[in-house]
């Protein structure tokens, strides 16, 4: 039951992450096997338990990035933009822009802008006061609006 109700959503987190559909089904795979390998441990709740479940996906990522790091780029764009989409200009140079930005700042704006994951939910995974959160995901902004204005004259 937990599986097909978070699976999803996992896998979206780490393909955004990694870009990668394979690292993406395994990461996932790695996070449920490391949940349920502690789900005595996990309080009942279900946001404390789907915050656990997000720190461990966002864990398992950034220990792949670390193994891979100067290979680390998004480069499957293409399934998570149809090609059909009108936007879809717009939405890969927004993509090329946030696969520029460092690593954290990234994962940063994935679990907000992305996942939709609420202040209160990434200060607590990231164990970081609320205001400091905002301030970086403002900062990060701007920097993202800074490079794809670069992009955009780039053409």
């Amino acid at each position: 039951m937990l599986v097909k109700e978070y699976s999803h959503r996992i896998y979206s987190y780490s393909l955004n992450f990694s870009g990668s559909r394979q690292f993406a089904e395994e990461a996932t795979q790695e996070a449920f096997f490391r949940i349920f390998k502690s789900i005595d441990r996990i309080e009942a709740n279900p946001k404390i338990f789907e915050l656990y479940l997000y720190k461990t996906a966002k864990n398992i990522c950034i220990d792949n990035y670390r193994k891979h790091k100067g290979e680390h780029i998004v480069e499957e764009q293409d399934f998570m933009i149809p090609k059909w989409d009108p936007d879809y200009a717009t939405k890969e140079l927004v993509w090329r822009a946030l696969n520029s930005l460092p690593q954290e700042e990234r994962n940063l704006m994935i679990m907000r802008e992305i996942e939709g994951l609420s202040y209160e939910e990434i200060a607590t995974m990231e164990n970081i006061p609320l205001g400091t959160l905002k301030s970086r995901l403002n900062r990060i902004k701007i920097k993202l609006a800074e490079i794809l204005q670069k992009l955009e004259k780039r053409g």
